[in-house]
């Protein structure tokens, strides 16, 4: 007699649902009764006990523009479907997606009561939002590395099904959830705390059991005094950059940063690298990004003592924490030798 195969259902956004890129980020929610793009790879990890019964499809900018609209709607139609296990992604290190993916996952858990699993780059500005509402497997930063992460998210995915051990986050390979659970150890407490603290009075490695969370603090700068004094400076992370990209920024993971005339930029021929966004808006009128006009009628009207002529352009897309740190501290010298006073830092 056939077992019955549990169901599953996976979500995509418009690029791996196969219906198109940044034009087609605006699309809201489509489903294909089958596997489509990632959906294939989990139905064949899968398929000794589970159905890949449904993809649920929604564009990055239809679920971001629209958040708590799009999770009823996305959770509705994955009851439809009527799974057992809710696969999203993953979303590597894509903000937008890794935005839906965590409200999807987060809400088919809450609303529908079975196991979810997503995966995300660690530094993925979705992990700390919901890390403790699924499994989110860690990534790498590109979506080449999709063969390498998916057995890991459908292995934990069948044994939530199965009610099996899931293991640490170190062991497994997801984002550590904080989430205190009893399990056996050889040592007691005491045992392993007293040869904790032995290994650190002797200056040897040691790891603690429960890591406190390590925020970055950063202390807001004092408001502008006096705008009619005020030297201003444009700075964005739009990937605004001359045609010719004299200073080889890349569409993402950059760690270079331009610093061009606004007047030469605009008058010569220039592009969007940045590949996070679709930027034919910006393209159309770069006043978008860099609101340079509005700016100089306040310096004509005396209402801003200054602006600067140069704008300070780096791509933030899939940028890593180290990396954005140091651009940024780059930035700041350098206005700081310009004698600039405050900085307007526009993004995506």
């Amino acid at each position: 007699m056939e077992t019955k195969k549990w169901r599953v259902v996976c979500y995509v956004n418009q690029f791996f649902g196969q219906i198109g890129g940044e034009d087609m980020a605006h699309v809201g929610f489509s489903v294909k009764e089958e596997p489509i793009g990632p959906a294939l790879l989990f139905q064949n990890l899968l398929k000794d006990d589970c159905d890949v019964v449904g993809t649920v499809i929604c564009g990055d900018n239809y679920f971001a523009e629209h958040t708590e609209k799009a999770v009823a709607e996305g959770v509705e139609l994955v009851r439809g479907l009527k799974p057992d296990l809710f696969i999203a992604g993953p979303a590597f290190n894509a903000g937008r997606y890794g935005i839906s993916c965590g409200n999807m996952a987060a809400a088919v858990g809450r609303e529908l009561g079975i196991p979810t699993v997503t995966g995300m780059f660690p530094e993925n500005p979705a992990v700390d939002l919901f890390r403790k509402d699924t499994y989110i497997v860690k990534t790498a930063i590109l979506s080449s590395t999709l063969r390498k992460v998916a057995p890991t998210m459908a292995s934990i995915g069948v044994r939530l099904l199965k009610h099996e051990h899931i293991g640490s986050a170190e062991s497994e390979g997801y984002v550590i959830r904080d989430i205190i659970l009893n399990e056996e150890q050889p040592q007691n407490a005491a045992d392993r705390a007293i040869e904790m603290l032995l290994k650190k009075i002797k200056g040897e490695p040691f790891k603690s059991e429960l890591l406190p969370p390590n925020f970055d603090v950063v202390e807001p700068a004092p408001p502008v005094a006096d705008l009619k004094t005020a030297r201003l400076a444009l700075v964005s992370d739009g990937g605004l950059i001359p045609q010719t990209n004299p200073d080889k920024l890349k569409p993402n993971g950059s760690t270079k940063v331009g610093c061009y005339n606004w007047d030469r930029l605009t008058a010569e021929p220039y592009f969007v690298i940045h590949s996070g966004y679709d930027g034919t808006w910006v393209m159309e009128n770069p006043y978008r990004l860099f609101p340079v006009d509005v700016l100089r009628e306040e310096v004509e009207q005396g209402n801003l003592g200054y602006l600067d002529d140069e704008v300070y352009v780096t791509c933030g897309n899939c940028a890593s924490v180290a990396a954005a740190k140091a651009k940024g501290q780059k930035i700041a010298q350098a206005l700081l030798d310009e004698g600039i006073t405050a900085a307007i830092l526009t993004s995506t």
